[in-house]
C-alpha cells in the first residue's frame, strides 16, 4: 500500500500567500519520507484538491489522507 497526504489550504490570489504552507509541506515530507505529500487549494490556486487527488493516485497512492490547513488570514 502507497499511502499518500494531501494538505488542503484556502488559496489566495497572491501567490505569496502560499509560501507558509509550502514550508509546512517540505516539513511533513521531511518528517514523512514515506508518504506521498501535495498541497492543495480550495480556491484561485493550483491544485484544486480533485487535481492532487488524481495526481496522487497516479502516483500509486492507494491510501489517500486529507488534512485542512486553513490557518492565514483571509484577503478577500
Amino acid at each position: 500500500m502507497s499511502r499518500g497526504l494531501i494538505l488542503f489550504a484556502h488559496g489566495a490570489r497572491d501567490p505569496h500567500w502560499a509560501e507558509p504552507f509550502e514550508a509546512v509541506a517540505a516539513q511533513v515530507r521531511a518528517a514523512r519520507p514515506g508518504v506521498a505529500v501535495r498541497l492543495a487549494f480550495l480556491e484561485f490556486m493550483t491544485p484544486d484538491l480533485a487535481s492532487a487527488g488524481d495526481e496522487l493516485a497516479a502516483a500509486g497512492c492507494t491510501e489517500i489522507a486529507v488534512v485542512p490547513l486553513f490557518l492565514g488570514a483571509g484577503g478577500h
